[in-house]
């Protein structure tokens, strides 16, 4: 908080969850210095950042519009917290949405095991999977929806 109030002039959003976290600003040059003090901050307690899991990209609004106009191709995605964050439109109105989509490699993973084995441990995976990833633009969240209308989400 104190270094968004002594060296940001643009927005910076903040969402945290445990020791997981995504930054969103304005100004490209105030996430680079962010990003540099972060890492001498955190070189001072002998830590160090996951190397591919931070990365500066260009995401929001105006991403689109300023990659076309770079040719720079489709804004870049994210992983955090399970899900892929996409930078979007909403159908009707063509007003930008952050889109979210389950992290395909996840679930495929854990139904490596082979089902006769797992059981009851299959029930519990699938309906935590799908508790958690029901979300909305999510289709494996709508997915679940319409099945639980039809009443075949008490078989999980």
């Amino acid at each position: 908080m104190e270094w968004r109030r002594e060296f940001a002039k643009g927005d910076v959003i903040i969402v945290r969850y445990a020791d997981d976290f995504v930054l969103g600003f304005q100004q490209r040059d105030e996430a680079e210095r962010f990003l540099e003090q972060l890492r001498g901050r955190m070189a001072e307690y002998e830590l160090e950042l996951h190397a591919e899991k931070t990365r500066l990209i260009e995401f929001g609004r105006f991403a689109a519009d300023n990659r076309t106009r770079d040719g720079a191709g489709k804004p870049e995605t994210f992983n955090f917290l399970g899900f892929t964050h996409i930078c979007g439109t909403i159908h009707k109105s063509g007003k930008f949405t952050v889109k979210r989509k389950t992290v395909g490699k996840r679930m495929t993973a854990k139904l490596k095991t082979p089902i006769a084995q797992t059981g009851s441990w299959l029930t519990q995976v699938v309906r935590g999977y799908f508790n958690y990833h029901a979300v909305p633009g999510n289709l494996c969240g709508g997915a679940v929806s319409a099945a639980a209308g039809r009443g075949s989400a008490s078989r999980l």
